[in-house]
């Protein structure tokens, strides 16, 4: 008999091969890659079932692939002070702060420095506030000083009650007179969030993916609020909380979840099988702005696969360190390239429109039932090449929605010394954003230093 050896490299080829057998059949079988695989898109993280997260947000130029930036007038825009939230207080970079605190930034020992507060309504209907402003050890209140707030010296409190008529932010969705192009991100290498859930066999059904703006030095400015994170929904959303169930579509405004959300084709759309899905900050789209930018390509409907439709929401950010507001501040576009069947969607439902944090302002610009609700159909689905503008609209612009306080103080620290002194604004809203708003200042005790002025005369 012949003995039969085989060589070291053989036995390892052998082995790679059998590895590689055991590989696919677990993906195969299973869906589920190796606990030590890869994740598909860099930076992507799958959280919890059907929701993933994602900070590595990919960044591309339009013009790399031949858009010239898109000239987009903010004209029509209606802005008071400014309105903000817990998470944005009175940011200066926020043209909506609810509550803004100004006074001088440096002072010397002794010199009088003078406070405003201004606090603003920006919702629809009347609120009741209750303001406080406690004096920090560093400013002495100079009496009568405060014509319209109390001031109890034992406990160093200015204050005020009252209400505020509603300023009525809200949104107007309306055909743009520019149009901006739709991208195929695919074209610049962003792959298909679908995949990572596919590869885990979850499908691409119901799925949503959180973006974390700012730690790439973004926001973005919805309903007032300086955002810093973004939640796609594989049904055509984006949405300013985390995701609900976006399955079934619903007239804008609706108290019921989902809320605070930017529909810009809401349909139950499922692209396990087929479609795509991408997402990424494009800059060179619209002249001095860059976007954030989620796109949906022949993406079919869930009950029907040949109902698909090519749409896009183009997000305008702001610059999470800038000390002024964009001027675009608060403005988003829907991007329409195909709907392929428009009858169709309209007969499986379908929404577009905008609604805030808790349904109770929005608008609907296209809509038609899915799910029994007797609300009758509106619109039509957007012809290709579309491009829809929504603009935040100060509505109750003549009404007595802002008011501010004003009172000066002695400045008492030393030098060198950081004065910090925080207003606080409480109201009967249901916003859990709008019930407890703050701002700060930050007054620096300097030794001040002024030089003559040399006249043209010596």
């Amino acid at each position: 008999m012949t003995r039969r050896t085989i060589s070291l490299p053989l036995i390892l080829l052998y082995a790679l091969f059998g590895f590689l057998i055991v590989y696919l059949a677990c993906w195969l079988i299973t869906g589920e890659r190796p606990a030590f695989g890869q994740s598909l898109i860099p930076g992507l993280t799958l959280i919890g079932p059907g929701h993933g997260y994602i900070e590595e947000i990919p960044i591309f130029d339009a013009q790399a692939l031949g858009h010239e930036p898109v000239t987009v007038p903010a004209g029509g825009t209606s802005l008071g002070e400014g309105r903000g939230s817990e998470q944005s207080p009175g940011d200066p970079a926020n043209p909506y702060a609810a509550i803004r605190k100004s006074g001088p930034v440096y002072a010397s020992p002794g010199i009088v420095a003078g406070y405003a507060i201004t606090l603003a309504n920006y919702e629809s209907v009347t609120r009741t506030y209750r303001l406080t402003d406690t004096l920090p050890a560093g400013l002495a209140y100079v009496p009568g000083s405060a014509a319209e707030l109390v001031y109890d010296s034992a406990t160093r409190i200015l204050t005020w009650q009252g209400t505020l008529a509603p300023g009525d932010l809200d949104y107007v969705v309306e055909t743009s007179d520019v149009s901006l192009p739709y991208l195929d991100l695919a074209n610049f290498g962003v792959p298909n969030l679908c995949d990572e859930f596919i590869v885990a066999g979850q499908g691409c059904d119901d799925v949503a993916v959180t973006f974390n703006l700012g730690i790439n030095g973004y926001t973005f400015n919805f309903y007032g609020e300086v955002l810093s994170q973004v939640t796609l929904s594989a049904n055509g959303l984006a949405l300013g909380d985390a995701p609900g169930d976006t399955a079934g579509n619903q007239w804008l405004p609706d108290d019921a979840l989902p809320s605070h959300l930017l529909a810009g084709l809401w349909r139950d759309v499922d692209m396990t099988s087929a479609g795509r899905w991408h997402a990424a900050i494009v800059t060179g789209l619209i002249a001095g702005h860059d976007v954030f930018y989620a796109q949906w390509h022949d993406a079919p409907h869930a009950a029907d696969p040949d109902l698909t439709a090519r749409h896009a929401i183009a997000i305008v950010l702001g610059d999470a360190a800038a000390g002024s507001p964009p001027e675009l501040a608060g403005h988003a576009f829907y991007i329409y390239d195909n709907v392929a069947d428009p009858a169709g969607t309209v007969a499986q439902g379908y929404t577009i429109g905008v609604e805030d944090r808790i349904g109770l302002r929005g608008a609907t610009y296209a809509y038609a039932p899915c799910c029994g609700d007797p609300q009758p159909p509106q619109g039509w689905p957007p012809a290709a090449g579309t491009t829809l503008h929504l603009r935040p609209v100060l509505f109750g612009a003549g009404n007595a929605y802002s008011h501010t306080f004003t009172y000066q103080t002695t400045v008492a620290g030393q030098v060198p010394e950081t004065i910090v002194n925080t207003a606080v604004a409480r109201s009967d809203s249901p916003d859990p954003a709008l019930a407890w708003v703050w701002s700060s200042h930050y007054l620096y005790v300097r030794w001040q230093t002024f030089l003559p002025a040399m006249s043209d005369e010596c």
